[in-house]
């Protein structure tokens, strides 16, 4: 997991761009699914029967949960990916549902693989993230390292606030968290970076942020750096930020009752008009038990293709919180710019989607990509 790692938002946005056309492969037949008439979805080829019941852990506080629940993915789940593309990311959880591993993998170049592997404490904690490519030689090129000694606190991240399509927001508060280290090992020299967490009297999070690097073969520390801030706190939850130091400010956050975000709003140096404003990011997210997904955005600024951030959005979702529709504005005009939807969604029997058709405007060009979409899920015996 990189510093505010936006991988997943760009990658949805390139498919979007270019309608992911260049990197398509041929896609297996499939036989025609059956109309569930109840939920107007199809159930897929094998007509399994699908087992809709809600599961426990959607009545578990979101912070939580383990990161196959927090990616929404219901029954034993052990790995999944996409098969449309040559080029795709594969997620892979041990038994009891800690991401173990997440990696890139390109089926026409290898040595461009990467992957993130993960590590676990007794508790479930995450206690190491390592960075490893065709390179790495068995070691790893970056890496984090966490503490957790804030017992029983949700403890906000230093990049807490969320992207356009909730990317990496899952991991903006972690449980118990009290201290984060984070190496990089470059050719010529090595980045640290330290995070440590407390609360102070009056409940609030004190984020120290320390920095420096060493160049290659000598242990001297350059660009030695303390920076420090706060996230005011209200119902054991964080619920704005605001510092000289940094290029956002929180505004507000309220939660819906499992701890999922709500309303989420903040401001952000404008870095991509120009400009030295300060662009309002309002948020409403969606009321489910499953997964943090966004309902509605709105910018109160200058919209930019260069970040990808629209000037208005709203999404719909079907019975099963699986999306049906986008609609996105780049003016003030009520009218849309893009129209996005999904639908002829087949799952097998734990509920998991496993085919979809989605029609899809590339953002550059303007042509629209139509296609069904496969994942394909393992799982545990």
């Amino acid at each position: 997991m990189k510093h505010l790692s936006l991988l997943p938002i760009l990658v949805a946005a390139l498919c979007l761009f270019w309608a992911c056309g260049s990197d398509e492969i041929d896609e297996p037949q499939i036989d025609e699914p059956q109309i569930d008439d109840k939920t107007g979805n199809k159930n897929d080829s094998t007509e399994v029967t699908i087992d809709w019941k809600d599961p426990a852990w959607y009545s578990v506080n979101y912070w939580e949960r383990t990161d196959r629940q927090k990616a929404g993915l219901r029954g034993p789940v052990k790995k999944w990916h996409i098969s449309n593309y040559t080029t795709y990311d594969e997620y892979e959880y041990d038994e009891a549902g800690h991401l173990i591993k997440k990696s890139y993998i390109d089926t026409g170049d290898a040595d461009i693989n990467h992957e993130w592997r993960y590590t676990y404490d007794a508790k479930g904690h995450r206690v190491k993230a390592a960075y490893y490519d065709v390179f790495s030689e068995g070691e790893a090129s970056e890496y984090w390292e966490y503490e957790y000694n804030n017992t029983d606190k949700f403890v906000a991240r230093e990049w807490f606030m969320i992207g356009p399509e909730a990317g990496d927001a899952e991991y903006g508060i972690q449980k118990d968290l009290s201290r984060a280290v984070n190496v990089v090992v470059q050719p010529l020299s090595t980045v640290y970076r330290e995070y440590t967490y407390t609360f102070n009297a009056e409940g609030n999070l004190v984020i120290k942020d320390y920095s420096y690097y060493t160049e290659y073969g000598l242990e001297e520390k350059k660009n030695e750096n303390t920076q420090e801030y706060t996230v005011v706190y209200e119902g054991g939850y964080p619920k704005s930020m605001s510092s000289d130091l940094l290029r956002f400010k929180v505004l507000n956050i309220s939660y819906y009752p499992n701890g999922m975000y709500k309303d989420f709003e903040y401001l952000e140096q404008n870095s991509y008009n120009y400009d030295t404003g300060w662009d309002r990011h309002t948020y409403k997210m969606l009321d489910n038990p499953r997964y943090l997904a966004v309902e509605s955005f709105i910018l109160g600024g200058t919209a930019s293709f260069i970040s990808l951030t629209p000037q208005w959005m709203n999404k719909t979702y079907d019975a099963h919180f699986d999306i049906v529709k986008n609609t996105e504005g780049y003016s003030e005009s009520q009218e849309p710019t893009y129209v996005d939807t999904w639908k002829d969604y087949t799952y097998d029997k734990y509920g998991n989607w496993t085919t979809r058709f989605e029609s899809v405007v590339a953002r550059y060009t303007g042509d629209l990509s139509e296609r069904t979409v496969n994942r394909v899920l393992e799982y545990f015996k």
